[in-house]
C-alpha cells in the first residue's frame, strides 16, 4: 500500500508546478552565484572557492524546503486528498511516511541539481581548491543528512496542521527562526575575549585593552555549541564554514531529529480528527 501511495505522489509531483519551480530555482541559483563570483574574480581579483559555493546553498535550503513542503502537502488537506486516501483503505502511517519520503527525495534532488550545476560549470571557471575529494564528499553527505532532518520537521508541521495557510506561515517563520538562532549562537561564540576601550586620562584619550564583558563563559559556550549542533540551520552554517570540530556529532543530532519528529508525527496524525 505504501508503494501505491508513493507512485501516486510521484505522479502528482511530476505534474506539480511547485516542484518544477523548486528545481529551476536550485539550478538558476547555482548559475547566478557562479556569475556573481566570476564578476568578483574579474573585477577584484578574488580567489573563488568552488567547494564553498557548493556548500553555501545549504544554509538557505531550509527556507526552500519549508515553502515547498507547506504548499505541496497543504493541498492534501485543502483538496480533501487525505480524506480520500483514508476512505479507500490506506493506513494513516503509510500516508504520513509516503509524504515524508516525497519531501525528502525532492529536497535532496534539488540540492543535487544545484551541486551538478556548480561542479559542471564552476570547475571549468574557477578550478578546484586544495580540499580533498573525500573531505568534500563527507561534507556533502552530512548536508544530505541535515536536509532529511529539515524535511522531517516541516513534514511534521504540514501533517499535523490542517490549514495550508497556517502551515506555510508556521514553517517559514520556523525556518527563519532557526537561522536567527544559529546566527545568535555564532555571534556569542565569536565574541573576543578582550576589546579596545577609549578612556580619558588627564584630558587625553588613551586606548587600552580590557576584558570583554560580553565574552561568554565556558558553560555558555558549551550550551551555544550544543544548540548549534542540534539546530539544522546551525549544522548547515558549520558545514558551510568547514568547521570540523563537531562534524562527528552533527549526523547523530540530525538522525535524532528525524526519529523524534517522524515518531511524533505518526502518533499525532494517527489520532488526528479529520474534518
Amino acid at each position: 500500500m505504501l508503494i501505491k501511495l508513493l507512485n501516486a505522489s510521484f505522479t502528482r509531483l511530476y505534474k506539480n508546478r511547485l516542484f518544477w519551480l523548486f528545481t529551476i530555482f536550485s539550478m538558476g541559483l547555482a548559475l547566478l552565484v557562479i556569475y556573481v563570483q566570476y564578476n568578483n574574480m574579474k573585477r577584484y581579483g578574488d580567489i573563488i572557492n568552488i567547494e564553498q559555493i557548493a556548500l553555501n546553498y545549504s544554509t538557505m535550503i531550509g527556507i526552500a524546503i519549508a515553502i515547498f513542503t507547506s504548499l505541496f502537502l497543504g493541498v492534501e488537506y485543502s483538496d480533501g486528498v487525505i480524506r480520500n486516501k483514508i476512505s479507500i483503505g490506506h493506513k494513516r502511517e503509510n500516508i504520513y511516511l509516503s509524504n515524508l519520503i516525497i519531501v525528502i527525495i525532492t529536497s535532496l534532488f534539488s540540492y543535487f541539481l544545484y551541486l551538478m550545476v556548480v561542479f559542471s560549470v564552476g570547475i571549468s571557471v574557477f578550478g578546484m581548491d586544495t580540499i580533498s575529494f573525500m573531505e568534500l564528499l563527507g561534507k556533502i553527505i552530512l548536508v544530505f543528512v541535515v536536509i532529511m532532518a529539515y524535511s522531517s520537521i516541516f513534514t511534521f508541521i504540514a501533517m499535523v496542521i490542517s490549514s495550508k495557510t497556517i502551515t506555510a506561515i508556521t514553517s517559514i517563520m520556523l525556518a527563519f527562526g532557526m537561522i536567527m538562532a544559529a546566527l545568535t549562537c555564532f555571534n556569542i561564540l565569536a565574541a573576543p575575549k578582550t576589546i579596545q576601550e577609549a578612556t580619558m586620562v588627564n584630558g587625553e584619550t588613551k586606548i587600552q585593552t580590557v576584558l570583554n564583558p560580553k565574552y561568554p563563559s565556558e558553560e555558555k559556550k558549551k550550551r551555544c555549541q550544543i544548540l548549534l549542533d542540534i539546530n539544522p540551520a546551525g549544522a548547515m552554517f558549520q558545514l558551510a564554514g568547514r568547521s570540523a570540530e563537531t562534524s562527528k556529532v552533527l549526523p547523530l543530532y540530525s538522525f535524532g531529529i528525524i526519529v523524534l519528529f517522524t515518531g511524533a508525527g505518526l502518533l499525532l496524525f494517527k489520532r488526528k480528527e479529520l474534518k
